[in-house]
């Protein structure tokens, strides 16, 4: 079964993901996120390797499989640009992997409905458990300042960047 990964992406963001995503997991990638930036006439792909570190050569090497791909199936108008990167340090969690990874990191978290009256929670991740994150509440007052989020509720998830990132 694939692993659920979150995403608010437009539909035309949605569909080159869905083109391109086997083929990047047979060359041992997984998609982070995908973004259509129209100001800068760009698309953007944010990948990481399924095991070790992302270097340039992947990103080369994604390109050249990719490109030919969406060119064929005219999803993106003339003049546009390919980035591909990697996630990057203060980067965006996806996949449940993403969320027991960085236990006892910082998060900003979106979410796509209210829970206790708020859309928007900033906390430490202390675990992530039968699909919900488990996530100390920075901003709460409350003595028990715990907070249990559904993964499907989440629209956005990004690391704050901090020291303890950079000794990673």
């Amino acid at each position: 079964m694939e692993e659920l990964r979150i995403n608010n992406e437009t539909l035309e963001e949605s569909k080159i993901s869905s083109l391109i995503e086997s083929e990047l997991k047979e060359l041992g990638y997984l998609i982070v996120q995908v973004k259509i930036n129209s100001h800068e006439r760009a698309l953007q792909i944010m990948m990481e390797r399924i095991s070790g570190e992302l270097n340039i050569n992947d990103c080369t090497k994604a390109s050249r499989v990719i490109m030919p791909m969406i060119e064929s199936n005219r999803l993106l108008p003339d003049n546009y640009r390919i980035e591909i990167s990697s996630p990057g340090i203060d980067r965006i969690l996806v996949r449940k992997k993403d969320f027991i990874q960085n236990i006892g990191n910082q998060v900003k978290v979106e979410l796509i409905e209210k829970i206790e009256n708020k859309k928007n929670y900033r906390g430490e991740i202390f675990g992530f458990q039968e699909g919900y994150l488990l996530l100390t509440d920075a901003k709460s007052t409350e003595v028990n300042n715990k907070v249990k989020i559904p993964i499907q509720n989440i629209n956005k998830a990004k690391l704050v960047f901090s020291d303890k990132l950079l000794k990673l």
